[in-house]
């Protein structure tokens, strides 16, 4: 089988995961109630959850913008923001929730830039997202410790700790890897640039902590209006293990599978799966919304600007 015909399987199968899934939850809800759902929620809500979801990713941009500087990259903020929006655009309606992150690499190496570099900013502009998703998600369980049940409080708190855990301490564990597999920690080395330059990391954090608090209220936003009385914590802890779920490369940008952890969340707070399924597809549509714009940015020729790198900086 060759590679062509690898993806088109790969690709078919996400598809039927995606659809199976979503007939198998809406087979068991009524699509009356889930139409009804969506009348209830109000244009201003409808609104403001998505300029909150906008300003996310335009922080986002934002963020991209100071850990592609810091790898020595130039090129203005704007030709930054463009490229990420664009990036949205196929992430969302591409198979794979990484696709547009592909593209985004692609964008950033052209030039004669490097590869390795350019996928190394995607890579931890991810990682710094999810990072300072599981803070928030642990600092809410710890404040409200009632939002989820002991184990998946545990687990969060389990998970945060790890990730904090092996980001702090990367340096060190890039000695053990520099030991045990050298031809590995050489393709590390410029990873590790981003822990010689404590500023940006501090900074792409604080932004991160930023944009997935504007998100993250966005849910809760579209929650409020439906008439959900979940407190805002509950959200904040439970929307991380909702959204890993949907990075995984097993469906059809998470279709399917963010709908069963909305149901599956929302109901350990006796929410009608109906309800559940609404906000989900809400906050997607939301979503949508705003790929489209990068989709409309990719049509105009957006994407199609050049990023060098900084005078001084090394090419790998």
């Amino acid at each position: 089988m060759n590679a062509r015909a690898r993806r088109l399987v790969k690709l078919f199968l996400r598809v039927i995961v995606s659809l199976g899934l979503l007939f198998w939850l809406l087979h068991r809800v009524d699509p009356g109630k889930i139409l009804a759902s969506f009348r209830t929620i109000a244009p201003t809500v409808w609104l403001s959850a998505f300029v909150l979801y906008l300003i996310s990713q335009v922080l986002s941009s934002i963020r991209w913008f100071v850990l592609a500087r810091a790898l020595g990259f130039a090129g203005r903020l704007i030709t930054y923001l463009k490229f990420y929006f664009v990036g949205m655009f196929f992430n969302l309606f591409l198979p794979s929730a990484i696709g547009g992150d592909v593209l985004k690499a692609f964008f950033l190496s052209r030039g004669g830039n490097s590869k390795l570099r350019a996928t190394y900013t995607i890579f931890f502009d991810r990682l710094m997202g999810l990072w300072a998703m599981f803070v928030l998600g642990a600092c809410a369980a710890a404040f409200a410790p009632d939002v989820l049940p002991w184990k998946l409080r545990m687990l969060l708190f389990a998970v945060t700790v790890t990730m904090s855990l092996v980001l702090v301490f990367m340096p060190v564990f890039q000695k053990l890897i520099n030991f045990l597999l050298p031809v590995f920690s050489r393709r590390l080395s410029s990873l590790l640039i981003y822990w010689q330059k404590p500023s940006s990391l501090a900074y792409a954090f604080t932004i991160s902590l930023m944009l997935q608090f504007c998100g993250m209220y966005a849910v809760y936003l579209m929650a409020k209006g439906l008439g959900l009385s979940c407190r805002p914590e509950f959200y904040f802890a439970a929307f991380p293990m909702v959204a890993i779920l949907t990075i995984l490369p097993i469906s059809l940008s998470g279709l399917g599978i963010r709908e069963g952890g909305f149901v599956y969340f929302l109901g350990l707070k006796g929410v009608a799966p109906e309800k559940a399924i609404t906000l989900s597809l809400g906050f997607f549509a939301v979503q949508a919304a705003a790929a489209l714009l990068g989709g409309a940015g990719y049509l105009a020729g957006i994407h199609r600007e050049t990023i060098g790198c900084s005078a001084g900086e090394k090419r790998d």
